[in-house]
């Protein structure tokens, strides 16, 4: 594991600014304009989450002395944002795939919020994080995100008009064309497949932390 805290700072700092140049991309900043809509997809609120997290991380790296280059604060919530970050990347694999281009300013967010920004996210993890941090019960408290994100969209959708834009971000999430049992199903396969990966990175973490040994003044700051 990568313990060096610049190395750890740089790339979360990097990670940062992908993901708010994709959003910077999306929203129209670049151009003078805000699509404020934008923020109703799951990529783009999942990535602002994280490019908020990984400068909060950085800063408390590089300058609490205490702390090495994998000790990341809130393990819980970075994984939130990991978990949350995974499941873009992962629609964006059997929605998206080949359906962007590096020609254009909306291509080019495509490619670094949905496959660059979760590739160096997962990478950071595997790479500069102290393993053995995570709980049983944290893969179950991560499904918050896509749970908060399902009723943020059913209920704001009511009050909007039918056929307005972004009111169903998502196909699958359309109800009124899939059918209300259409949409249990989806739902449900992608909750079971988010507990099973976040189930999995526990199984990584805690396998991963038993080959490590942490530095004894590290220690202390494993949970924080």
């Amino acid at each position: 594991m990568i313990r060096t805290k610049s190395y750890s700072v740089g790339f979360k700092v990097l990670i940062s600014f992908f993901a708010l140049l994709g959003i910077t991309l999306q929203t129209g900043l670049y151009k003078g304009t805000f699509d404020i809509g934008v923020f109703r997809m799951f990529t783009n609120i999942s990535n602002l989450a994280c490019a908020v997290y990984f400068i909060f991380a950085a800063s408390f790296i590089a300058f609490d002395k205490r702390r090495n280059g994998g000790a990341s604060p809130c393990p819980l919530i970075k994984g939130i944002c990991t978990m949350s970050i995974t499941l873009t990347g992962i629609v964006a694999s059997a929605v998206i795939a080949g359906e962007f281009s590096l020609t254009t300013s909306e291509g080019i967010a495509t490619i670094l919020l949905h496959i660059i920004t979760p590739v160096m996210i997962m990478a950071d993890w595997l790479l500069f994080d102290i393993k053995g941090r995570y709980r049983s019960f944290f893969p179950l408290i991560w499904l918050l995100s896509p749970v908060v994100y399902f009723v943020y969209i059913m209920v704001t959708s009511r009050f909007m008009e039918k056929g307005e834009r972004m009111r169903f971000p998502y196909p699958f999430l359309d109800y009124e064309m899939l059918g209300i049992p259409a949409l249990i199903t989806v739902v449900a396969v992608i909750t079971v497949i988010y507990v099973l990966i976040g189930y999995l990175c526990f199984g990584i973490d805690k396998k991963m932390g038993y080959l490590e040994t942490d530095p004894p003044h590290i220690k202390v700051l494993n949970h924080g």
